[in-house]
């Protein structure tokens, strides 16, 4: 017999005897199962057999159970095991395991193998469905002791238990939210029972409201009610409406009035059913006061601004009062052939003196209006270096005070913008006047007007003590000022470079302010657009000779101020007219009566009788029909011009009046006044 056939004839001997022994081992009840390892994947056959009582019994647990190789392979699983892991019978057995566990909880998932043949295991480990979903378990290990090698899994779904602790953990959660908000909130039942309510809500009602009607422990009434009994409806909120911002008023127990903010909703589970009501109540008592308080505040600041500008007015209206008897003078002046040149020059140094004085008297009025950016200008197309020039006469007083040498420089030929030439006077007036302050005695100013890039710059340079770098960026700020060694030797209330960038920015310009830092002087830059057009009308001179106005007139001028009245006389006189004063609004009357004026230029602050009284008595008569009114005062705001109009002024001039203005005003009476205000 050759070697290989002796070899195959041991092969198959050794094939039988282990074909008895698994028949024998069969037929002794010691074999459950039968795994076929030759085949991919490996089958497994079970085995009924006496057993069959405990089979049912595993069967009919519920918990899952398996059991499985050292390896993980499962051999045999009951019902619930499949349906834990939501896949058939035949996808779980024969397969490892491993591939229906978390991938994160693998490593665990192999120690409590190896640990569960040693001895008893047991841990929480994550598995997945067949569909991917994942699912809480807690797998118990115990090892196989007869039979084949392995270990008995049993698995307990911790799906619920997880779901009821996150429940538990919610509704703790709720709970420690309900305790520490600020606002009452008080769960009810659909009949208002008080169910659950927080510290808030207790604190509120002043004991415990659990268990009893909503309504009897927070009595309500209607914010805006006036009957104290008033209750608040509630009836929508039990009914499942929605109440949102409800204001309400409660009595605490303890005393004293709480104003709330009530809101309302259903309370609705899962399913749609409504379990009861959630009430809040936001106590807006402090919020309540604090608006009660800003009102109070607002309406003192309002009478505090009422006052201010009464106040302003009242010193616009005695500040206007001596400068229109020197006014007169001026035109009479104007009138005179004046020989002495230095009187001349005199002259004119106190015109534009008065000129600016008036308008900065006028300025009292419109603090608030240039606050806001609302001041009103004097549009015209003017020759810059004109008006740069007059507004550093200006502030020759300051510069002269100072020892200063002031160098103006400008280009050969106009330079057109279009402006309020009063106003960039200004502008370049407290330019001068800030580099004055701020340059120690026998320092330098240099003005210059150039064109640049469209634009007409003015610079006002000092050699002065400078602007740290940190300030340049607020010098234009309201009220700011730098901190300087002279600030308070110089005084001042920091507005005079804050004026300056509104002025010039509501004229479409821009301001700059440069400086090397302290002790380096400073340059100040204002920028505003060149204008082509047309010029719409040459600028007033400063000193027009007056000539002779038309027909003579009868004049009456009513004012209380005696050298405002008589010099406004003497000037009319001058120019042909026939002129009579009186002093108070009876005397008034009086001297109209007797003279029947074609012309009366009343004051309106006038003693005895105010100026609209007089006008109301003279008006009514039939022999004045024929006379203009014109209201001849140092008020100028918005409503004295809408008083005097109601009151039968034909117009409203505001003192000082320039002999343009008079000019115009002094036609016969036939002729339209227009606006001349």
């Amino acid at each position: 017999m050759s070697d290989d056939l002796q070899r195959e004839l041991e092969e198959l001997r050794y094939r039988l005897a282990e074909a008895q022994e698994t028949i024998r081992a069969i037929s002794g009840g010691e074999v459950d199962a039968l795994v076929i390892s030759d085949v991919e994947p490996p089958r497994v056959f079970t085995l009924d057999a006496a057993d069959k009582p405990y089979r049912l019994l595993v069967e009919q647990m519920h918990h899952g159970a398996a059991a499985v190789t050292p390896d993980g392979v499962v051999l045999a699983c009951n019902t619930q095991f499949t349906r834990l892991l939501r896949c058939n019978r035949e996808a779980i057995l024969g397969r490892p395991l491993q591939e229906r566990v978390d991938p994160p909880g693998l490593p665990l998932f192999e120690a409590l193998l190896r640990d569960g043949l040693a001895a008893s295991a047991e841990s929480e480990v994550m598995l997945r469905h067949g569909d991917g979903e994942r699912v809480p378990v807690v797998l118990g290990v115990r090892a196989l002791r007869e039979g084949i090698a392995g270990v008995c899994l049993f698995v307990v779904d911790l799906t619920e238990q997880k779901r009821r602790e996150r429940v538990l953990a919610d509704a703790a959660t709720a709970r420690a939210i309900l305790e520490q908000v600020a606002d009452a909130v008080v769960v009810c039942d659909n009949d208002g029972t008080v169910l659950r309510a927080s510290r808030a809500a207790h604190d509120l009602a002043g004991k415990n409201p659990l268990f009893q009607r909503f309504d009897q422990v927070f009595a309500l009434t209607p914010l805006a009610a006036d009957d104290v009994g008033a209750r608040v409806d509630l009836g929508p909120a039990w009914r499942g409406e929605t109440l949102r911002g409800l204001a309400v008023r409660f009595h605490r127990p303890a005393g004293g009035r709480a104003e709330l903010l009530l809101g309302a909703g259903p309370l609705v589970v899962a399913g749609g059913e409504r379990l009861g009501v959630v009430i809040t109540l936001t106590d807006i008592t402090p919020l309540r006061e604090a608006q009660d308080e800003l009102r109070r505040r607002a309406s003192e600041l309002q009478d505090a601004d009422r006052r201010k500008d009464e106040f302003l007015a009242m010193l616009a209206h005695e500040l206007r009062n001596p400068l229109s008897p020197i006014q007169s003078s001026l035109e009479i002046m104007n009138l005179q052939a004046l020989d002495d040149p230095l009187t001349g020059q005199c002259r004119d140094v106190i015109e534009r003196q008065v000129h600016q004085l008036t308008r900065l008297v006028d300025d009292l009025l419109e603090v608030s209006r240039i606050n806001t950016g609302k001041i009103q200008l004097q549009m015209e197309r003017i020759d810059l270096a004109a008006v740069v020039l007059r507004g550093i006469e200006t502030s020759r007083p300051v510069v002269d005070s100072k020892g200063h040498r002031l160098e103006f420089a400008c280009p050969p030929d106009p330079v057109w913008v279009r402006a309020d030439s009063t106003r960039i006077a200004q502008v370049v007036g407290n330019l001068v006047n800030n580099a004055a302050k701020y340059t120690e005695h026998g320092g330098e100013i240099v003005v210059r007007l150039e064109r640049e890039d469209g634009n007409a710059v003015i610079r006002v340079r000092d050699s002065g003590i400078g602007i740290p770098q940190e300030m340049l960026a607020e010098v234009f700020d309201l009220f700011t000022q730098v901190n300087r060694s002279l600030d308070r030797s110089q005084g001042g209330l920091g507005i005079g470079l804050a004026l300056v960038k509104r002025l010039v920015g509501i004229h479409g310009g821009q301001t700059e302010a440069h400086s090397d830092g302290p002790g380096l002087g400073s340059e100040f830059v204002v920028r505003l657009p060149l204008h082509d057009g047309e010029r719409v009308g040459a600028e007033t001179p400063l000193a027009e000779k007056p000539t002779a106005a038309g027909p003579s007139l009868r004049v009456l001028v009513i004012d209380d101020n005696r050298d405002a009245a008589e010099l406004l006389a003497a000037l009319l006189g001058m120019l042909g007219h026939t002129v009579q004063t009186a002093a108070d609004g009876p005397s008034g009357i009086d001297a109209a009566l007797a003279f029947v004026p074609q012309i009366v230029l009343c004051d309106i602050g006038l003693p005895l009788l105010d100026g609209y009284g007089v006008v109301a008595q003279l008006r009514d008569r039939p022999e004045f029909a024929a006379t203009r009114f014109i209201a001849l005062t140092g008020y100028g705001r918005a409503e004295d011009r809408q008083r005097s109009q109601a009151s039968g002024f034909h117009a409203h001039l505001i003192k000082p009046v320039g002999l343009a203005k008079l000019k115009t005003l002094l036609r016969p009476p036939s002729a339209d006044l227009g606006d001349m205000s």
